[in-house]
Order: C-alpha cells, then structure tokens, then sequence
C-alpha cells in the first residue's frame, strides 16, 4: 500500500502544498456528491473509478472502515487528516450539516494549500540566492581568501580597516553560518523535547506566549470553535451539551481536553466564559461574546458573526506578513551580495594602491 498510508501525518504543518490541495479536492468531491444526494457508499463507489492511485488507497481504507462500522472522521484521521478537519466532521454528524461541512473542509483545506503556495513563491527566489551566496562565501573562505592573505597580509599598511573586517567576515561566515543552524536546530530539538510530555492545551498556551504567533494562533482557533460551537447551538444543543459533545471526540484531543477542562471548571462553580479565561489559544472577548449571546438569545448568530470577523482578521494578517517579508528577505539578500562583491574587489584594490 501506499507509504503515506502507512505513516500519516495529521499535523498540516509539515504537509507540502500539493498534498494538502489533494486532500482538500478529495473532501470537496466527497462533500459535492453527498450534496448532490448520494449515500456516503455510493459516493466512494463513484470515486473509486474516476481518481488516482494515492486518492483510491484512500477511498480503500475509508471504504473498509465504514463497512467495519467505523465513523468517517475516525478514518480520515488514520490516512493523515488534521485533528481539525476530523473534529469539523464528527461536530458534522451531531449539527446534522454532514455534506457541507465535508465539502466546506475541503474548501479550507484548498485555500491553505494556495496561501502556502504564495508564502513558498515568495520566499524560494530569495532561498535560491541565499544558497548560492553560502556556497560563494565557503568558496571564498576556503579558495580565493588563502590567495588573498598570501598577497595582502593584515600587517601591510596598504590593506584598509574596512577592507580587513570584510576579509574578517569572510573569513568567519562558515563559522557563523555553521553555528546558527545548530543554534536554531538545538532550538528546535529543545521546544519539541520540552512538550513531547504536554497536553495539546499546554502546548497551544505555551506558543501563545510568543507575541510573534499569538495573534494568529488565537484568531486561528477562535474561529474555529465559534463556528462549530455556533453550528452546535443550531441544533438546539446547549453550551453544557457542547462541552459533553467535545469530550467525547475520539478523533482530536485537542477538543477532548477542551471540554474536560471546561467541564472542571464550571463543576468548581465557575461559568463557561470563566473556563474560557485558561485557555490562552482563546481571543480574550470571545467570553464576552459568549455572555452577551446568551443573554440576547442569539448565541448562535453572535458566534457566527464573530468566527467571520476572525476569520477575515486572520486573512488579512497573513496577508501584511506576506508582503513584510518579501522585501526584508530580499534586502539582506542584496546586503549580503554587496558584502562578496566588496571581499571581492576592496582587497584587490588596496593592493594596487600599494604598488
């Protein structure tokens, strides 16, 4: 079988572009046909005959689980599914909106894929020069600087201050350049040894200490829960029902440890928007919101409005920190180019003038 099958991964994260696309047009067909009134069997039936080998492993396994009587959400998450798009489904089949939440999963899925796309198209020119100048500054420290220093020794009057510290950076840029990959390596290894023993809620708040990713982190899971709290509150369920119905989400333990802690807390006395205040990776307001909702007797709707206004901010965040970056990569690419250039040239021409 397919090796994607074998070892999935649910976390988006470390998805390439192309696959997230894959799986975002496999639950939109599925979420299309179910739409269009197919049964869940039929619509895997259908697909098995129109789509590639990789799609119909996975139209395979969903196939076996469901006849097994296995949920759809609990299969997907054992092909590589996120946690979220598992969660979405399996609120699906309590708010009754099983086909257009399927489909809209899909849809989400293809709109990460093409913002992914465009931070990748962004950033790969620069990437591409950024390679090239490590591969000329090696080339220099360990082809053209011997040369140089063998000529022009820092002891001759005729070599500049400017140009001994460009020859110095030169000299040093393997090193530096060596040593901050292993200080962002180690980095990474120290975060991921540090939470390998976390909850996902530990985690969640952990990241949100970060001022860098907190503002996305907290929009990003706000909207999420607002919508599916505010689809929840359709179906006539209450936010006590809602709790019990996130614990029990085999799929995501994100969602289980959500409402357990919820749960806890109000079984202290406390309220759901009090609960609300210990979960970091939660908007501030989104309590407030909740309050006022029950209050007026529109939960649903304010929830609603309130995932949208997220969902735009997000939107619009990420798309002013994908114009910062272009231009702050591509300056310190030009710098960079400028500093070989000047190793280049400032030791040739200090030599001259000491001829």
């Amino acid at each position: 079988m397919d090796t994607f099958l074998k070892k999935p991964t649910s976390n988006i994260l470390f998805l390439k572009s192309k696959e997230i696309e894959m799986q975002g047009k496999f639950l939109k067909r599925i979420g299309t046909l179910l739409c269009e009134g197919l049964s869940l069997k039929e619509t895997i039936a259908f697909l098995q005959k129109i789509t590639d080998k990789k799609q119909k492993n996975w139209l395979d396994q969903l196939e076996k689980g469901i006849r097994s009587g296995q949920l759809l959400h609990l299969e997907l998450k054992k092909i590589g599914f996120s946690e979220r798009v598992c969660t979405q489904i399996y609120l699906s089949t309590i708010h009754g909106d099983f086909a257009k939440t399927i489909k809209l999963s899909g849809e989400q899925l293809i709109d990460i894929a093409r913002r992914k796309k465009k931070i990748q198209s962004i950033l790969q020119y620069p990437l591409m020069l950024l390679l090239f100048i490590t591969v000329m500054l090696f080339s220099m420290r360990y082809v053209l600087m011997p040369h140089i220093q063998r000529i022009a020794t820092p002891e001759e009057v005729s070599v500049g201050i400017g140009t001994r510290l460009i020859m110095m950076i030169v000299y040093t840029a393997p090193y530096w350049l060596i040593g901050s990959v292993i200080c962002i390596s180690g980095f990474v290894l120290t975060i991921q040894y540090r939470n390998q023993n976390k909850t996902a809620v530990e985690q969640l708040n952990l990241y949100c200490k970060n001022r860098l990713f907190k503002k996305y982190i907290q929009l990003y899971w706000t909207q999420f829960y607002a919508f599916e709290w505010s689809q929840l509150l359709k179906s006539n369920s209450s936010m006590n029902k809602i709790t019990q119905i996130l614990k029990e989400d085999e799929s995501a333990k994100l969602s289980r440890e959500v409402g357990s802690l919820i749960e806890s807390e109000m079984l202290k006395g406390n309220s759901f928007q009090a609960a609300l205040q210990s979960l970091h990776f939660f908007k501030n307001d989104l309590g407030e919101i909740i309050q006022h909702g029950e209050q007026s007797g529109k939960l649903d709707s304010e929830l609603m409005l309130y995932a949208s206004e997220c969902e735009d901010e997000l939107n619009d965040r990420i798309e002013r920190m994908m114009g910062k970056i272009q231009p702050i990569v591509f300056v310190f690419v030009a710098l960079m180019i400028i500093a070989i250039y000047a190793a280049l040239l400032l030791p040739t021409f200090s030599i001259m003038e000491g001829l």
